[in-house]
């Protein structure tokens, strides 16, 4: 359990689960307020200030690394593991593993902070380059968010 003391004399206790399910609500939604900067207002001089940083992409992987230690604390943390075996096992189901993977919320709440970091990490990286070269990426920076890869083939 972690302690927060608040402003008044109460002191809140949040237990791990608590503060994994905070992280995934703030890895969720932050980069949505990012991924509106550099699609809507690509030339913005506030959007290059926050994004010609890398300093959102590392406040929410930190964010992400705190939900992926504590959830790797908890209980079956160890069985995530080796069912993460049975995906890069050749003779199994990859659709099968992951299935078993996806059923556990720990592991749901790594999985999804980390989908939507490097999304935001790659569309990143697709802005500044068509800033650098005078091109527009909306089109590509709209696909990035929503299903990744080909946002960056479209680029």
């Amino acid at each position: 359990r972690i302690r927060i003391r608040m402003y008044s004399k109460t002191a809140v206790s949040l237990s791990g689960q608590d503060v994994i399910k905070a992280g995934v609500l703030f890895d969720t939604f932050a980069p949505q307020f990012l991924w509106l900067l550099i699609i809507g207002l690509p030339d913005l001089d506030l959007t290059k200030k926050v994004m010609g940083s890398i300093t959102p992409i590392v406040g929410l992987s930190l964010v992400h690394l705190k939900i992926v230690l504590l959830a790797a604390s908890q209980e079956g943390a160890l069985d995530q593991v080796l069912i993460f075996q049975e995906v890069f096992d050749a003779s199994m189901s990859q659709l099968g593993g992951m299935q078993k993977l996806f059923a556990n919320q720990n592991f749901v709440a790594e999985e999804w902070p980390h989908v939507l970091i490097w999304d935001l990490f790659v569309g990143r990286a697709i802005w500044i380059d068509g800033l650098e070269r005078g091109i527009n990426t909306r089109l590509a920076l709209a696909f990035c968010n929503f299903i990744g890869p080909p946002g960056l083939l479209i680029h």
